[in-house]
C-alpha cells in the first residue's frame, strides 16, 4: 500500500511540475441584476458596482485551463425612499474555480468560462424609523455560487470577459436579505503574469 501511494504521489508531482501555471489579477465593473439591484427596500437600487481579485491558472491541454480565482466585490446603495427611506450597501468575498476553455488555443482569441464557488455576503443598512436614523448589517458566510460567461484574449497576458453570477442566499431569518439569490453581470479586465 506504502509503494502504490508513493508512486501516485510521484505522478501527482510530475504532472503538476510538467503543467503551466500562471497567475494575475483582474478588476471591472459588478453590475446587480434582478432582487440584489431593483427589489423594493433589499436592493441596492444602484446600477454600478466594482470588483477586484487575483487568479492562478493551471494550463492542462492547449484548449483546457483551471483558474483558481478570489475576488471581492462592492456594490453601492442608495435610499428606496418612502417612510423608511432603506439603504443596502452589499460585499462579497469569493473564492472559487473556473473551468476555461479556449477555442482557439492557450490564452488566445475566444474563450468560455464555467465555475462555482463558495461566498461570503455582507449587507450594510440604514433606515429611518419614527424620525430616528438606524443601522445594522446581515452576513451570510459558505454560500454557494456559480457563474458562466465568456471572453477574448487579445494576448497572452491580457483579456476582456463578461460573467454571469449568481449566490444562493437565505431569504429569511436574523440575516436573511429577503431574497433567495444575489444576481450580478461583472465585467473584467484580466491581466496575466508569466508566458
Amino acid at each position: 500500500m506504502r509503494r502504490t501511494l508513493a508512486i501516485l504521489f510521484a505522478l501527482a508531482g510530475i504532472t503538476l511540475s510538467a503543467q503551466d501555471i500562471n497567475g494575475g489579477v483582474y478588476t471591472g465593473l459588478s453590475l446587480p441584476v434582478g432582487d440584489l439591484k431593483d427589489k423594493s427596500d433589499f436592493g441596492t437600487n444602484q446600477f454600478f458596482g466594482a470588483h477586484v481579485g487575483g487568479h492562478l491558472d493551471f494550463v492542462i491541454t492547449p484548449h483546457h485551463e483551471v483558474r483558481a480565482h478570489v475576488t471581492y466585490e462592492k456594490f453601492p446603495g442608495s435610499g428606496w425612499g418612502g417612510a423608511n427611506d432603506y439603504k443596502n450597501e452589499y460585499s462579497a468575498f469569493q473564492v472559487g474555480a473556473d473551468w476555461v476553455y479556449h477555442f482557439d488555443g492557450p490564452r488566445s482569441g475566444w474563450y468560455t468560462v464555467a465555475g462555482a464557488s463558495l461566498n461570503s455576503i455582507k449587507d450594510d443598512y440604514e433606515f429611518n424609523a419614527g424620525g430616528f436614523r438606524f443601522s445594522g448589517s446581515a452576513s451570510q458566510s459558505g454560500k454557494f455560487g456559480v457563474r458562466g460567461g465568456g471572453g477574448f484574449a487579445f494576448t497572452p497576458n491580457f483579456s476582456v470577459e463578461g460573467t454571469l453570477n449568481q449566490i444562493f442566499v437565505d431569504k429569511n431569518g436574523n440575516d436573511g436579505f429577503g431574497f433567495d439569490t444575489a444576481t450580478w453581470a461583472q465585467v473584467s479586465a484580466v491581466f496575466r503574469f508569466g508566458r
